[in-house]
C-alpha cells in the first residue's frame, strides 16, 4: 500500500486519490479492498470523502459495475500520473541511499571521450570500486530508452525537453587554419573574406553545417572538403586544407603546438553547452549522479568550464 492511514490531513488527501484509483483499475469495491488489504466500508468511505471535497461524482454506482463518470475518467488520467510520479520519488531517495554500484552505460561523442573523459576513468573507478563503465563513443545522438543507455554526453545549444540535463561544460565554436596555408593565401580580415579562400565544411552530427556564424553575420561557404568528425576537422586544418570552425577544445593543443593559428579571432562565435542528459522516465540512480559529480569536476579542473 503506498499511503498508510495518517491523522496528517495532506496523506488522508492521497490516499483518498489512490483508494479511487484502485476502485477504477480493479473494477470494484470489493476487489480495491483486497488489493488494498483493507475493508470494503473503508474503500467507499475514501472514495466518498474524495468526492465530497472536490464537489463532482467520479463514480457511477450500479448492483453489478461500477465505471467513473465522464470527470472521473478526467480525474484519473492525473491521478495516476500523481501515483507514478510519488512512486518514483520514493524508488529515487532509496536509491539515493544506496551506495554507487553495478553497471554505468554512458554514450559519449568520441573525440571528446577521448581526450577529456577517460583520462579522469581511473580517479572515478578508484573511489567506486564497485562500479563498471561502458563508455561507448558515438557520433550520432543516441536513443537513451531503446538502446539502453544511462546517460549521455550532449554537445547542443539546448537539450530536447524530453531529457533531464546538467549542463558540464561549455564548448566555443572557432576559426582554425594552419600556418602554411595562411602563408600561402593571406589572414581574413573580415568574415566576408572567407568566401575568397578554401574552407572545411562539417556535416552533421558537427555543428555550423548550415553556415559559419561569426560576429553578427552568417556566411554560406562552398567548401572543397566535407568531413563529420571532430578528428577528421582538425586532421584536414593541419595538413592546410584551409579554414575550418572547430570546437575549440579539440584543436586547443595544436594551436598550443602552433600546428594551427586562430582566425578572425576578434569576432565573436557561438558557444554552446555541453550537457549530460537521461530520459525523463529513467530514475537518476547513484551510479549516474556520482558520474556526472565526478565530470563536472574533473572536467573544471582540465579547463572545461560550465
Amino acid at each position: 500500500m503506498l499511503f498508510a492511514v495518517s491523522d496528517n490531513r495532506a496523506m488522508d488527501r492521497l490516499r483518498g486519490i489512490e483508494v479511487f484509483v484502485r476502485v477504477v483499475e480493479d473494477g470494484s469495491v470489493t476487489a480495491a479492498a483486497a488489493s488494498l488489504q483493507t475493508a470494503k466500508s473503508s474503500v467507499s468511505d475514501a472514495v466518498r470523502a474524495l468526492e465530497e471535497r472536490l464537489g463532482v461524482r467520479l463514480l457511477e454506482r450500479t448492483t453489478r459495475h461500477i465505471r467513473p463518470t465522464g470527470a472521473g475518467r478526467l480525474f484519473y488520467a492525473r491521478a495516476r500520473r500523481v501515483l507514478d510520479e510519488a512512486q518514483a520519488a520514493r524508488d529515487e531517495v532509496r536509491l539515493f541511499q544506496s551506495a554507487p554500484s553495478g553497471r554505468l552505460r554512458a554514450a559519449v561523442p568520441e573525440a571528446f571521450g577521448e581526450r577529456f573523459i577517460l583520462p579522469g576513468l581511473p580517479s572515478f573507478l578508484a573511489a567506486f570500486p564497485a562500479v563498471t563503465v561502458e563508455l561507448l563513443a558515438a557520433a550520432r545522438h543516441v536513443r537513451l530508452v531503446e538502446e539502453e543507455f544511462d546517460v549521455a554526453i550532449r554537445m547542443v545549444a539546448a537539450p530536447a525537453p524530453t531529457l533531464v540535463a546538467r549542463r558540464i561544460g561549455a564548448q566555443r565554436i572557432i576559426l582554425v587554419a594552419s600556418p602554411s596555408y595562411l602563408s600561402q593565401y593571406g589572414m581574413p580580415e573580415q568574415p566576408s573574406d572567407l568566401l575568397r579562400h578554401h574552407c572545411v565544411g562539417t556535416a552533421p552530427p558537427l555543428p555550423w553545417h548550415d553556415g559559419w556564424r561569426i560576429g553578427e553575420e552568417t556566411t554560406v561557404v562552398t567548401p572543397r572538403v566535407v568531413v563529420n568528425t571532430g578528428e577528421a576537422l582538425r586532421a584536414a586544418a593541419i595538413t592546410g586544407m584551409g579554414i575550418a570552425p572547430s570546437p575549440e577544445w579539440i584543436v586547443g593543443d595544436a594551436l598550443a603546438a602552433g600546428l594551427l593559428t586562430r582566425v578572425l579571432a576578434d569576432f565573436a562565435t557561438a558557444v554552446s553547452g555541453i550537457y549530460a542528459v537521461y530520459p525523463t522516465n529513467r530514475l537518476l540512480t547513484p551510479v549516474v549522479r556520482a558520474f556526472v559529480d565526478h565530470l563536472v569536476r574533473d572536467l573544471r579542473a582540465r579547463g572545461v568550464t560550465a
